[in-house]
Parts: structure tokens; sequence; C-alpha cells
């Protein structure tokens, strides 16, 4: 597949020293090795709190985040979507540019890491970031087309470089063989190992060969859990060579293709170790990933705010990440004491310097901080960040892709009624949307391509939890409808309001005589929950040209190629 690169010279990247290499970590003092290991969350537009830090050399790098979605929901609606997106990208540029500038102005002027979790699905925090909506990675398995995951993550790095980004903390790497997990669900490439596991390979490829780092996570597997680690610690209770087999196994690919990084997860393994998580597991980290697996890469931890390792305090925190072998620390406090994480970069440098000096049995040494930031100066090194100019994009090439992939993944699971392709007399059709409001604009681009198509077609955007009221309103969308289209959205678990009122809007569309197609906006296994539905196509997440690919399988406009990528019970 060609892509057509118009070069450009990227603002917020220039200025460091052209043709520089990274400094030895014997040359920085043991504060500023331990800064070059130390990555907070930034919530863009409340960075300055982490200006003194950066300029002491106490922090490595940001991974970027947003208040919106997570403290604050935005009131978005189809007319404002456009307007709020743009305001939140200029937001995270002005972000990335203050921080830039300030790591100039340190003893060093070392180049900062910027991450992204950048996932599409369940995972919206980069559209509030004002990022492209990324399609899920179970959309991209949907396709089974290793070059389609390809040119989605090709896009995506270009999409990271194009706001001075240089590391995706991605891709996902989980085997989500756990159907109801509450955590990876769409987020992972499917339920089978060596599947998943060749199109992560695929996706770190392209992700490095476009100059992101990537990080494969959450090692050693994250999909067999039935607990949020965002909230309390789980256990993968699985025999050794099970794990390894179904689980592990699977980040043996992007192992074997160079990936920069792995990120690990906040979950107990008591087949590899009884005491400890991964992220504070030397046994794993040490033993299995670095021995075992050969990898010579950075290690990160997952975020380590996160409820499955809160109670620590952050002292103990630093000093079990490093004794098990990361080299990353994602060190920020809870999201709703944003304060706090400001002085989490200097406790943590008082914290080592004490510990060194002490000399007590169990204190970190020298020769361990040291490891730890040669690994990232060698990182940043390896994405050209001291190279002074970094080449961006006028064109990423990400909505070619993303329409690409939608075309070839979103997946037509079951047509009883051979309903698809739409006969020509049906002429009315109602579609009611459950969705979380930043998807309000994407969704209304399946009415309207049926408008296109010269069907009276109109949606109704309800949330989803939704009420009585809401019952209501979909009642009167379906007046007068031939066909109802339900576009369902279940998230970590089912919404029991969402789930009743779908049941009972398929009820009465068989009572009075009308047709049915259920869209599974996000998750796929909440469609063995609805047997009455006799057509129903998959999307794994609703993009704009997901959701318009599956208006054009409904009219039979294109084929429906996509695949179940994981087996629904």
């Amino acid at each position: 597949m060609k892509h057509f690169l118009v070069p450009i010279v990227c603002c917020l990247c220039a200025g460091f020293l052209y043709g520089a290499t990274a400094p030895e970590a014997e040359e920085l003092s043991l504060r500023e090795q331990v800064g070059q290991t130390i990555v907070p969350r930034v919530f863009i537009g409340k960075h300055r709190g982490f200006k003194k830090a950066v300029k002491r050399g106490e922090v490595g790098g940001f991974i970027l985040k947003t208040t919106d979605g997570l403290l604050v929901k935005p009131q978005l609606t189809v007319e404002n979507q456009k307007q709020y997106f743009e305001k939140q990208r200029k937001l995270l540029l002005k972000t990335v540019a203050d921080l830039t500038k300030w790591a100039k102005e340190s003893r060093h002027k070392i180049p900062l890491i910027f991450a992204f979790d950048y996932e599409g699905g369940t995972v919206t925090s980069p559209m509030y970031l004002g990022l492209k909506q990324m399609p899920s990675n179970m959309l991209l398995a949907a396709s089974d087309q290793d070059g389609i995951i390809s040119d989605m993550y090709a896009a995506q790095a270009r999409e990271i470089k194009s706001v001075g980004g240089n590391v995706s903390f991605g891709p996902v790497t989980d085997v989500n063989s756990n159907p109801l997990n509450p955590i990876i669900q769409t987020r992972s490439f499917g339920d089978d190992a060596s599947v998943v596991g060749r199109r992560a390979a695929a996706a770190v490829r392209a992700l490095q060969t476009n100059g992101v780092g990537a990080f494969n996570k959450h090692f050693p597997g994250h999909g067999d859990t039935s607990v949020d680690s965002h909230r309390e610690m789980p256990v993968t209770a699985l025999p050794d060579d099970e794990l390894w087999q179904q689980h592990i196994s699977a980040f043996v690919p992007s192992v074997n293709a160079g990936v920069y990084g792995i990120m690990n997860s906040h979950v107990v393994y008591p087949a590899l170790d009884e005491e400890n998580p991964a992220s504070f597991s030397p046994k794993i980290l040490r033993n299995l990933l670095r021995g075992k697996m050969g990898f010579s890469g950075v290690i990160a931890t997952d975020g380590l705010d996160m409820g499955a390792v809160s109670g620590v305090g952050v002292e103990n925190i630093v000093r079990r990440a490093y004794k098990a072998g990361n080299e990353m620390l994602l060190l920020s406090a809870p999201a709703e004491k944003l304060k706090e994480s400001y002085a989490y970069p200097k406790r943590a440098a008082d914290f080592v310097e004490k510990s060194v000096a002490s000399g007590a049995p169990d204190a970190l040494t020298e020769q361990e901080i040291r490891a730890a930031a040669a690994k990232v100066l060698a990182l940043k090194q390896k994405l050209g960040l001291f190279d002074g100019v970094s080449a961006s994009v006028a064109e990423t090439g990400f909505d070619a892709a993303s329409r690409r992939a939608a075309e070839a993944g979103v997946t037509l699971v079951r047509d009883e009624q051979k309903l698809v392709p739409l006969a020509d007399n049906i002429k009315e059709v109602c579609a009611v949307m459950f969705a979380d409001n930043v998807f309000s604009g994407q969704l209304m681009a399946f009415s309207d391509y049926l408008t296109a198509r010269g069907k009276t077609a109109r949606t109704v955007l309800l949330p989803v939890s939704p009420t009585a009221e809401d019952l209501k309103t979909a009642g009167e969308c379906m007046r007068g409808a031939q066909l109802v289209v339900l576009g369902t959205s279940r998230a970590a678990k089912m919404d029991e309001a969402q789930f009743t009122t779908v049941t009972e809007l398929l009820r009465a569309a068989e009572v009075s005589g009308k047709q049915t197609v259920l869209l599974s906006l996000l998750n796929p296994y909440e469609i063995p929950l609805y047997p009455q539905a006799r057509t129903v196509v998959a999307l794994y997440g609703p993009t704009e040209h997901s959701v318009r690919a599956a208006a054009k399988i409904v009219m039979g406009d294109i084929p429906a190629k996509g695949k179940l990528p994981v087996t629904l019970e």
C-alpha cells in the first residue's frame, strides 16, 4: 500500500542539538538518572505544575491524558463535537510545546518521551485529546488481514508524530480468553494466542518503521482476568504451561521483531510468582521476560496509581518497581489528586538518594538506577529524539486506512431472515443508538448513508443507561418505520437498563411486524444475550467509518467481509 507523505518541519520538536547522541547515564547525577525513568501522566492544559521537575531533569517523559472523559463529562452533541475535538487538539499541542521548551532549559537538555494510550473501541481517551479515532484491535483483527493492521498502525504512528509524540503504549497483546473480562475486550486482537501474537508483531513493525516506539502490553497477559486492575488486584490462576501457551507466547513474535518496550500488568500469576503482581515481580520480569524470552528493550510498569497497587506508598512503589526490573515507572497520583502528582518526581528522586546512601540490605543501588536510566536514554536515541528536527507529515493517511479497516472488518454475524441487502420496498428506517455522547457525530453516519441512498432514515441518540422517557422516545421514532435498527453498547458489563430497553424494543418491533437489525456497536460478547435478534452486525467500536460500513453492508453496497475474531458462546 503506497502512502504519499509530505514532509514538514515539526515546530514542537526542533531545537535540540542536531545529530547529537544521548549522554551516557554516568554523565547524569543520581537524581537525573532517576528522572529519566519517571514518566507521569500529564493532563493537557494542566501541565504547569511539572515545570520545575522538567527543568531539574527529574522527569523523562509523559503519558498524555485529559480530565475530559475521566473526571469531567463534556456535553458533546452532533453539532459541537468537531469544534470540541479541534479545541482539545490545540490544547494538546500547547502542552507538548511547553513541556518541550522546559526540557531544553534543563541542564542536559534531554528530550522528553511523549506517549499515548492510542486505542479504539471502549478506549475513548484519544478522542478527548483531539486525536483521530482509532479502530479497535478487534475490528482490525476481524479483517483477517495483517496488511490492514500494518496500514492502520503506520497511520497511527504518523498521527502521533503530527502532535509531537514518539511512543505508543501499545499494541495490546492480551489474549481475551475470558468473555467476561471487564478491561480488555475489543482492545484485544482475539482469543487465540498465535493469531494475536502475529497481529501484534505487525502493529509493532508498523509503528517503529514510522518512527514511534511500541510497547506491547500487558505482560504476561491480562486476557483471562475477571477483575479490573484499575480498581483492584486481579489473579490469573492458570497452570504454568497453559499460561505460556494461551497468553505469554503471544508476546514472543513482538520480542523477536525487536519491540522497543513492554509494559507489564498489575496481575498476580501464582504459577509464576505467588507473592507479587507482574509489575513488582523479579521472577516474571528478570527471569522470564529478560532471561527466558531474551527481551532487551525497556520494561515499563502500568500506571502506578491504579487500584491494584494503591495504598503501597510512593517510596515503596518506587523501590519495588526498580528491584523487580522496571526501567520506566508510570508514576502518578490518582487522577482526583492532581496536585500530588506534581510532587512525585521529586519524591522519587529524594527516596532513591536516601536509599542508595543508606546501604541497607534491601536498598537500591547506583548500578540499578544507572542501568534503568541507560535503557531509557538508549530508547530516546533509537527514536531519534536527539536529532533536533523531527519530520512530520501533512497527510497521515489515517482516514483512508480507517475506512479500509472498517469495510474489511465489520461483520455480519447472522442474518436468519435474509434481510441483507434491504429490499427496495423498505423505505422508512428508524435507528436507535445507545452510546456515550463522544460517539454522537459518528453514529449519524448510518442514517446519513441510508438517506443518501433514497431511504427515509432518522436516528435517535440515547444514553448507554436509558430511562423510561428514552424508551418512549424510541417508540415514537419506530412509529411508521418498516425497519428498526438498534445500536447497542456493552462496555465493561451489560447495562441492565439498556438490556431491558433493547429487549422491549425488539419485542415491540416483532409484535408490530417491523424488521429489525441489531448493531453491536462495541462489545460482540453481548450478541448471545439477544437471541431474538435475527440480523446482527458487529462493529467492535463505532468509528465514522465502521458505522458507514455497517450501513453499506445493510444496503448491499459492499459485501460483509469481516470474521468474528473471538468465539461467542
